[in-house]
């Protein structure tokens, strides 16, 4: 079995991967992934898988405002089930290893003019967790109004310009 899920990472974190580095290489990594205590908290069932996906993505884009440096950009990655270990909390968090470059299905960044938004919202979640800044209105305001763009892998370099 497998297990789709969204990792915020660092352009540079994804250049290495891209590069040949193996993804336990880049540190502890940490991910978003539609899991069954993210489909309870959010009301969704087993067949609610887009909408499960798009919960897990926004999560991933919460995280990279959190944890890292603009621009946002977020992996979707298909792991074998051996390398995701749950953390069973409703934010679909989970720790990955061994991640591959082959693994990454897609990579989405930031909408072009969303930098200000994004810088404001930056202000606001600095020194708080994902979990801290979910339910905070004003940051997921800024956060909704740009929508994290859809690029192939190989638009790497565009993605995260």
């Amino acid at each position: 079995m497998s297990t789709t899920a969204f990792a915020p990472v660092t352009p540079e974190q994804a250049r290495r991967l891209r590069d040949g580095a193996d993804g336990d290489a880049l540190g502890p990594l940490h991910a978003h992934a539609a899991g069954p205590a993210l489909r309870e908290a959010h009301g969704l069932g087993a067949s609610d898988d887009e909408e499960a996906g798009f919960v897990a993505l926004g999560y991933a884009g919460l995280a990279a405002l959190v944890a890292h440096p603009a621009p946002r950009l977020v992996l979707a990655v298909d792991l074998d089930d051996a390398q995701v270990r749950t953390s069973g909390d409703h934010f679909g968090t989970v720790e990955v290893s061994g991640l591959r470059w082959a693994q990454v299905t897609a990579v989405f960044g930031d909408e072009p003019g969303a930098a200000d938004d994004l810088a404001e919202a930056r202000r606001l979640v600095a020194g708080r967790s994902v979990e801290d800044v979910a339910d905070d209105d004003e940051v997921v305001g800024l956060v909704d109004r740009w929508d994290l763009l859809w690029y192939a892998p190989e638009e790497l370099d565009t993605a995260s310009a």
